[in-house]
C-alpha cells in the first residue's frame, strides 16, 4: 500500500490535535509522546521533526487557541461605533465570556503550567499566546490614542506592559490550582482578585483612566472559572477512592 504524504502542515496540526484530545481527557503530565504518536498515526520521527518535545506541543496548542479567541474579538476592531476605551472594555469583557465557557478545556489543558517545576513552560506559552493578542490590544491602543481616550504613546510596548501583567498572577493561579480546602480555596481566590484589582488600577494609571475604569476580571471570577474543573477534580477523587477501596476488599 503506497504511503499517504501529507503537506507538513497537514500533518503539524494532525499532532497539535491529538494532543488538545489527549491532554483534555487525561491531562499535560499524564499523556506522553509516544500517546499523542499513536493517537495521530504518525511516528517518532515525524514528531519530532516538528516539535521537539511535549512542551513545544502545548506551545502550539495555546498559540492555536489564542488565535480562535481572536478571531471572536477582531470585529470589535472594526466596529466604527466604537471609541477606544469603548472598544478595550469590550475586548476585555469578552475575553473573560470566552475564558468562561472555555474553563473546562482550557483548566485540563493548562492545569500543569501552575506546578512550580512547570514555571519555565508557563513562560514558553505565554509568550506564544503574546504573539496573537500583543497587535490585537495594540490596534485598540492607537485607536484610543487617535481619539482621545488614552494617554498618547507607543501602543505595541503599553499593550505589552498591559498583557505582560497577566503573566505576573502566576502564583495567585497556582494557588487556586493546588487548593486542598475550601477554606484555601476561598482565600486563593480573594487574593487572586485583589491582584486583578491592583493591575487594573495599573492599567488605569498607564493610560490615563479614571481609577477603577479597567476591570481585567469581574467579582466572582475565579469561582465561576474554576468551579467546573473543582467539581471534575473531586469525582476523579472519589472514584479512586472507590477503586481502592475495591481493591483493599479484594
Amino acid at each position: 500500500m503506497a504511503r499517504t504524504v501529507k503537506h507538513p502542515e497537514v500533518r503539524r496540526a494532525e499532532l497539535v490535535g491529538a494532543a488538545r484530545s489527549l491532554f483534555f481527557e487525561r491531562g499535560y503530565d499524564a499523556t506522553s509522546v509516544d500517546e499523542i504518536i499513536a493517537r495521530a498515526g504518525v511516528s517518532k520521527g515525524a514528531f519530532y521533526y516538528y516539535f521537539p518535545s511535549k512542551g513545544a506541543v502545548l506551545e502550539a496548542l495555546a498559540e492555536q487557541m489564542a488565535e480562535e479567541a481572536a478571531v471572536n474579538i477582531r470585529p470589535i476592531l472594526t466596529d466604527d461605533t466604537l471609541n477606544g476605551f469603548e472598544r478595550l472594555q469590550q475586548f476585555l469583557r469578552l475575553n473573560q465570556r470566552l475564558k468562561a465557557e472555555q474553563a473546562p478545556e482550557t483548566l485540563a489543558l493548562f492545569e500543569a503550567l501552575f506546578h512550580p517545576q512547570n514555571l519555565a513552560l508557563h513562560h514558553h506559552v505565554f509568550t506564544r499566546v503574546s504573539r496573537v493578542m500583543n497587535p490585537i490590544m495594540a490596534t485598540i491602543l492607537q485607536q484610543g490614542m487617535d481619539d482621545g481616550s488614552f494617554l498618547p504613546g507607543d501602543p505595541l510596548a503599553i499593550a505589552e506592559v498591559l498583557l505582560g501583567i497577566s503573566s505576573t498572577t502566576h502564583e495567585a493561579v497556582a494557588g487556586l490550582v493546588g487548593a486542598d480546602s475550601e477554606e484555601a480555596f476561598k482565600a486563593a481566590a480573594a487574593a487572586f482578585q485583589r491582584r486583578w484589582l491592583t493591575q487594573g488600577v495599573i492599567a488605569d494609571r498607564i493610560l490615563g483612566l479614571p481609577e477603577g475604569s479597567t476591570e481585567f476580571v469581574e467579582p466572582g471570577f475565579a469561582e465561576a472559572f474554576f468551579a467546573g474543573w473543582r467539581q471534575a477534580r473531586a469525582q476523579r477523587s472519589t472514584t479512586r477512592g472507590n477503586f481502592a477501596e475495591d481493591v483493599d476488599r479484594f
